[in-house]
């Protein structure tokens, strides 16, 4: 990694975390959906294209997936009022909450990774990453 530039590393460690921490399927809803689920606003709908793009798959692959989502009832499309001829996609109630008690990460695994490097680290990695967020949100 020495000859690396410090986005190709945090690109390197950021899927290999991914890989590790990346909650199994369930019962009721795939890593797949999860990550969709993930992906709409809990506040405002957002287009299809925007959410396909996001996961990095075809819009027609999305379609069929918040099709299967939305007979499921963790959310709704519905027409865009500030542009009519677009749908956006809204989480549901049960969406939200789903949302707000799930995660895409396998929590109890990622516990018991940070409970093995020392509390300065674990505080300088939340610092650390708590400021990448704000300066990639900027």
């Amino acid at each position: 990694m020495a000859n690396q530039s410090q986005a190709e590393q945090f690109d390197q460690l950021y899927g290999r975390l991914w890989r590790v921490l990346l909650k199994a399927d369930t019962e009721d809803l795939s890593q797949h959906d999860r990550q969709l689920l993930h992906h709409i606003p809990a506040e405002k709908g957002i287009p299809l294209g925007v959410v396909a793009r996001h996961l990095g798959m075809p819009k027609s692959s999305a379609s069929e997936q918040v099709k299967s989502l939305e007979r499921r009832g963790f959310l709704t499309r519905h027409r865009d009022p500030e542009d009519e001829r677009q749908l956006s996609i809204v989480l549901t109630q049960a969406g939200v909450a789903r949302v707000r008690q799930d995660s895409v990460l396998d929590l109890a695994r990622l516990a018991a990774a940070l409970k093995k490097i020392s509390a300065e680290d674990r505080r300088a990695l939340l610092t650390g990453l708590e400021r990448l967020a704000a300066a990639a949100d900027r």
